[in-house]
């Protein structure tokens, strides 16, 4: 019914190593100097582990102490009992119940050897006095059991031999039966348990600064989490974009996986309301939990896809010689909804019809127009003249493109390149800004158009296609000064069991701003982080393709986080890491069977592949 209660020990009857033992026997126990009583010690804690220290002292001035070494475990004749017992006595041993709970713990195997090779059970039992004894029964000649004791003594001993334990506050209870089950899954030499409201860590010094550096990162991750919804509250577009309401039902068909893909990969749901009477729609992504908001990653995304599925959109110029007959209907189809659902759009300038949309739509929207204008499949081609096609810039110029020679592959040109006809050429669309191309640049490798100022500025900005990303010469970045080491692991990731685990370590440098970041002169911290990939043929490839960009100094950068709004520091550069382990894709860690691909995709925005 006591909370707490306390005991004055006498400390003469009892040597310094006897008195902190009692502390490996009960963890929570408290002992500290008596100011009142000269020689003593006040003992502080729950009624068992007050009753639990009486009977351990009790047994010692009854000289029944085992004087067992908590480090070392006792030598391997403090372990075996003297000649002259019962042969039930013969097969039992005494240790400390704490190294035996490791023991279990971490070296099941040996259990299964003790039986399938010696033929030879072990049953235990606990004591109140923080010991435990270990019995050993078969049906077999003593001597198996004899030799079944000297396999566990020799075990234990070289298990236990550098052990140590230590005690972390907990932060959140509510997961820590999580954490317990990770770091026991994750670090085979180690004992994770909940002991006094603490995370009790038991094993080699080594595992234990493993497991606590494991646990700092998550605890850096779970904040950044925290974090993240400040950084979307913070993004420009936090309250979603405005897009061509027209330009967007061009789009919609493309645009719709796309935007699945989205949702998933982020965490989000997508709204779709009507702006600007009609004019205009308005996409927001707001995020399904409200502990991990990415929206802001999710409108980033839409904002790349939807540019890259403008760049697709051609037009087609229907011929200015019609009937007036045939004008009288292409008029009605301007003003109706019949190419709507075909994902086209049709206008007029001057006298000729223009048909805009993408090349699949485009072919479908030309049939129907054929037919209505009661054009019949049969007519020779030389008489067929409603519909003119602008050809993408591929068809046009492929034939010129081969003859040009291998120097000229990482250049920007658009000379020898043949004319198409100029009503063609008028009505390609420059991706950037989004208006008929003039003074038509073609970048070589990727053949996408644009107006030579819009290329020209763009290229100001980055070495390569705004369509594509295909880069243009070699891409160098602003990365500070640091590291790349890798181990491998033989834990599996989630995803990818067959395999283990390649862990790599970026050690960052603190230092001070140059004229590349975005505060010069001012200093910035050290970091280290860790990422994770599968130790497969992928994995490795995609670590090879990672060390290139790390020498390329495109892993990081300096700036603002937009995981936790901190400005001055050395954050990640738009090239994605996995830095856990477990926790899917909103926890930065596996399973994610879509991550290699994803990082290849951006490491080749970058001219690494």
């Amino acid at each position: 019914i006591f909370l707490t209660v306390s005991a004055t020990l006498n400390t003469a009857m009892f040597t310094e190593q006897q008195r902190e033992k009692i502390t490996v026997i009960c963890p929570n126990l408290k002992r500290e100097g008596n100011p009142g009583i000269d020689g003593s010690e006040k003992l502080t804690g729950d009624f068992t582990d007050i009753e639990k220290a009486y009977h351990y002292f009790k047994e010692i001035l009854a000289g029944n102490d085992t004087n067992h070494d908590f480090s070392h475990s006792g030598s391997k004749k403090g372990l075996e009992d003297e000649n002259g017992l019962n042969t039930e006595e013969m097969n039992e041993l005494t240790v400390l119940s704490a190294l035996y709970e490791y023991y279990s713990h971490t070296c099941r195997e040996h259990f299964r050897v003790l039986w399938e090779h010696f033929g030879v059970r072990v049953k235990s039992k606990d004591h109140y006095n923080g010991t435990t004894s270990v019995y050993f029964t078969s049906d077999k000649s003593p001597a198996s059991i004899q030799r079944a004791k000297d396999f566990f003594i020799t075990t234990f001993q070289k298990s236990v031999g550098d052990l140590k334990q230590e005690k972390i506050p907990v932060t959140n209870s509510y997961t820590l039966n999580e954490t317990i089950t990770k770091l026991n899954a994750r670090f085979s030499n180690l004992l994770a348990k909940e002991e006094g409201n603490q995370l009790l860590l038991r094993g080699p010094a080594s595992e234990i600064l493993a497991a606590k550096k494991l646990l700092a990162e998550e605890g850096e991750n779970s904040q950044a989490e925290k974090k993240m919804k400040i950084s979307s509250e913070l993004y420009k577009y936090r309250n979603g974009i405005e897009v061509d309401a027209s330009l967007y039902k061009l789009l919609e068909t493309v645009l719709s996986k796309e935007t699945e893909d989205i949702k998933d990969n982020f965490d989000t749901v997508i709204e779709k309301t009507d702006s600007s009477y009609g004019q205009k729609v308005l996409i927001v992504f707001r995020p399904r939990m409200k502990t991990s908001d990415m929206s802001s990653h999710a409108t980033e995304s839409f904002i790349n896809a939807f540019q890259n599925a403008s760049a697709m959109l051609r037009e087609k110029v229907i011929s200015s010689k019609l009937s007036e007959d045939q004008k009288k209907r292409l008029n009605v189809l301007l003003n109706g909804k019949q190419l709507e659902d075909l994902h086209v759009k049709l206008k007029r300038k001057e006298d000729r019809f223009i048909l805009r949309g993408l090349p699949d739509h485009l072919n479908a929207a030309e049939k129907h127009i054929m037919n209505l204008l009661s054009i019949e499949d049969s007519t020779p081609t030389k008489n067929r003249t409603p519909l003119s096609s602008d050809r993408s810039y591929q068809e046009a110029t492929g034939a010129s493109e081969k003859k040009q020679g291998s120097n000229q592959k990482n250049k920007l040109s658009s000379e020898g390149q043949p004319k198409a006809k100029t009503e063609e050429k008028d009505k390609d669309v420059c991706p950037i800004c989004m208006e008929t191309i003039s003074d038509k640049e073609i970048l070589v490798k990727c053949n996408h158009a644009f107006c030579r100022s819009c290329i020209a500025q763009a290229m100001t900005y980055k070495q390569s296609c705004p369509v594509c990303n295909t880069v243009y010469g070699l891409v160098k970045g602003d990365q500070p000064e640091g590291t790349m080491s890798t181990r491998v692991m033989s834990t599996s990731l989630p995803g990818y069991a067959g395999c283990g685990t390649i862990e790599i370590t970026y050690s960052m440098y603190s230092g001070i701003q140059t004229s590349n970041h975005p505060n010069p002169g001012k200093p910035y911290s050290a970091t280290t982080r860790l990422a994770y990939l599968p130790d497969n043929k992928e994995g490795r490839e995609v670590l090879q393709l990672l060390r290139r960009a790390f020498n390329q100094k495109l892993i990081f950068t300096v700036g603002h986080s937009r995981t936790t709004g901190v400005q001055n520091v050395i954050t990640w550069n738009d090239i994605h890491h996995k830095t856990s382990m477990t926790g899917g894709l909103t926890k930065f860690g596996y399973p994610d069977p879509h991550y290699l691909q994803r990082v290849r995709s951006e490491l080749k925005a970058r001219g690494i592949e």
